[in-house]
């Protein structure tokens, strides 16, 4: 009898020991696992920052490619427009040359030139103090005004030169046309306002407005004459002259030199 009870009572401890024991682990694997599941959050929330990161990496990446890709075709652009730049620089460089020896060349043209023209002015005004007087205000205002131009730096020798041969054109004129202009003149002491017959350079009559007088200049004395019985045949001339009349025949004295 104290056997059974004996074994009886350890079977209950040994029980007792096992629900002890299970009692006691239970609370061990609750932590375990609570521990597992909170590394394998941290490790999935690891792993989503790290995509996150490779992502936002790859994402800066190609953005360093399409800004590289854009700076490389502005150094292309830049490059070409550098070659452009300095294939207009060489350009201009050779212009300058060019100008600077045009220059330099100018002034030995310019010391030939210049007296030239002087020269021809002087000749131009001894023609005009020599010549018939006719329109002397406005030709010795032409001649004034060429010496003024010759002196001025701003006006170019080209321009200098074609002004000089065009009063050169307009003496040759005078000398193969006709006109009819009014003036003032002086005849034996008196003073007339007369209008004025040019014939080229070969005759100047002159015809007060009432046609009492009618003079021609003599070249020969310097001076003006008065003429008798050529009043109709200057007041015809000077109808043709003012484009009244068609070009006739005209029957007017001429000095003879």
């Amino acid at each position: 009898m104290n056997s059974l009870r004996t074994f009886i009572f350890s079977i209950i401890l040994i029980n007792t020991g096992f629900l002890f024991s299970q009692e006691t682990n239970e609370p061990d694997d609750s932590a375990l696992l609570e521990e597992a599941i909170s590394i394998e959050a941290s490790s999935a929330n690891a792993a989503a920052d790290r995509q996150s990161y490779i992502d936002n990496i790859d994402s800066q990446i190609i953005t360093l490619i399409g800004d590289i890709q854009f700076l490389s075709q502005q150094l292309d652009l830049t490059n070409i427009y550098n070659r452009q730049m300095q294939d207009l620089i060489n350009s201009q460089n050779q212009e300058i040359k060019s100008i600077n020896e045009q220059m330099v060349e100018l002034d030995n043209t310019n010391r030939g030139i210049l007296p030239k023209l002087e020269e021809m002015i002087l000749t131009l005004e001894s023609i005009v103090q020599n010549d018939i007087p006719f329109l002397l205000d406005e030709r010795n205002d032409r001649i004034a005004n060429l010496k003024d131009i010759l002196l001025q730096s701003n006006v170019s020798t080209s321009e200098k030169f074609r002004r000089v041969f065009e009063a050169y054109q307009i003496e040759n004129e005078y000398g193969r046309t006709i006109e009819s202009y009014r003036d003032e003149i002086t005849v034996d002491g008196s003073q007339y306002n007369v209008e004025i017959f040019r014939l080229g350079r070969v005759g100047l009559y002159a015809r007060t407005s009432d046609g009492k007088y009618n003079a021609m200049y003599s070249k020969k004395e310097n001076k003006w004459v008065k003429q008798k019985g050529i009043d109709s045949e200057l007041v015809i001339a000077l109808k043709i002259a003012r484009k009244e009349l068609p070009p006739s025949l005209l029957k007017l004295p001429v000095e003879k030199i």
